[in-house]
């Protein structure tokens, strides 16, 4: 609801948007709060996950996913500012189909517009550059979007974990797009 422009989608579209890529905003999420690069995923300042823990629990191909992204975002050096907007495109680079064309249309577009200012501001002689390089950060989370809603509906479905309600209801969700 603090991106600028989603609340003037409707409520099925903003559902559709979080439900369609809350992985690959948790990924980024993680990714960024994991620098910098230390062999280690950072889910909070208490709780981080090695190669070797990953591989015991059966994560390992999420594990290298988040550290490849660590790496991009690193040579990059994505600034806190970049992070967020770059988040907010994200949510607002879906390929779900929505019910709406021209106010997600509108959103998406002053994201990009919003990230390109912001990244004039923070890098005026590599702009274009950089916004290239954030660019291309998409397609490895969109790969690790994949990944990471298959490791959790294996988990899910083993039935070992409890899982919080929301938390299953958005994975769910997805397969029924």
């Amino acid at each position: 609801k603090q991106i600028p422009g989603f609340t003037e989608l409707s409520l099925n579209d903003q559902m559709r948007l979080l439900q369609s890529t809350w992985a690959e905003i948790l990924t980024l999420t993680l990714a960024y709060r994991s620098m910098p690069k230390s062999g280690k995923l950072r889910f909070a300042s208490d709780f981080t996950l090695d190669e070797r823990q990953a591989r015991e629990c059966g994560a390992l191909e999420v594990y290298n996913q988040c550290i490849q992204i660590i790496d991009r975002i690193e040579t990059i050096h994505m600034a806190k500012e970049e992070y967020y907007l770059l988040k907010a495109l994200v949510l607002a680079n879906s390929d779900v189909r929505l019910e709406e064309v021209v106010e997600p249309r509108k959103f998406k577009d002053s994201i990009q517009s919003a990230l390109t200012d912001c990244v004039t501001i923070v890098r005026p002689n590599t702009t274009n550059l950089q916004v290239g390089n954030l660019l291309l950060c998409l397609p490895a989370l969109r790969q690790a979007d994949q990944i990471v809603r298959r490791f959790w509906s294996n988990v899910h479905r083993e039935g070992k974990v409890v899982m919080n309600k929301l938390f299953v209801e958005m994975l769910e969700a997805y397969l029924r797009l």
